[in-house]
């Protein structure tokens, strides 16, 4: 009965030790791809739902730069990239650009993004009116290589983001409307 007593306290210690000894590198995973201040906020179909996401991250606070059509180069000294997607065909006309040239520049920022080490947020507030066929390319090529993925409810009526976020392993957060923001913002930026 001493000798089973002994083993169980020795097994109770290893895995105590070898768990503490785990600890240092799951709180480095855990703070590693946190969302940071500044934020750069943009469009990515040039709907106005950026415009949006804008005005939600300047009510909570937080530090940032807005620009719809920002280019690789525009990212600067911003920690966090915040891409709010849905197509227009009027924001694609008054911008004198095509799919091909938004698909082209949010490759290019997500690649830039990627080799910075930004944390990157994909957006969807636009609901079920945004999820046409423009805004599914977008969609599909953004929405992997998201850190974290935001949308309104009636965004994912066919499952697309859910599967995109299983398959990722992307926290997905879903909101009613833009308004509702506020509570995945300060969860992400630690009650900014």
């Amino acid at each position: 009965m001493k000798t089973s007593s002994i083993t169980r306290r020795l097994a109770l210690t290893a895995f105590a030790v070898s768990t503490l000894a785990m600890l240092p590198g799951q709180l480095l995973a855990q703070d590693k791809g946190k969302a940071t201040a500044p934020v750069l906020v943009t469009s990515i179909g040039q709907s106005l739902d950026a415009f949006q996401v804008q005005l939600a991250v300047k009510r909570a606070g937080i530090p940032f730069e807005y620009d719809a059509h920002v280019e690789p180069a525009g990212i600067g000294a911003n920690k966090t990239l915040f891409l709010a997607v849905g197509a227009s065909l009027k924001g694609f006309g008054d911008a004198g650009i095509t799919i091909k040239d938004e698909l082209a520049r949010t490759t290019h920022l997500l690649d830039e993004a990627k080799k910075k080490g930004l944390y990157v947020v994909v957006l969807h507030m636009g609901g079920e009116d945004r999820r046409d066929a423009l805004s599914n390319q977008l969609i599909e090529l953004a929405a992997p290589r998201a850190d974290r993925l935001i949308i309104r409810t009636d965004s994912d009526a066919d499952g697309t983001f859910a599967k995109i976020a299983k398959a990722g392993n992307i926290p997905l957060t879903v909101i009613e409307s833009v308004i509702e923001l506020k509570d995945p913002l300060k969860d992400m930026f630690g009650g900014a």
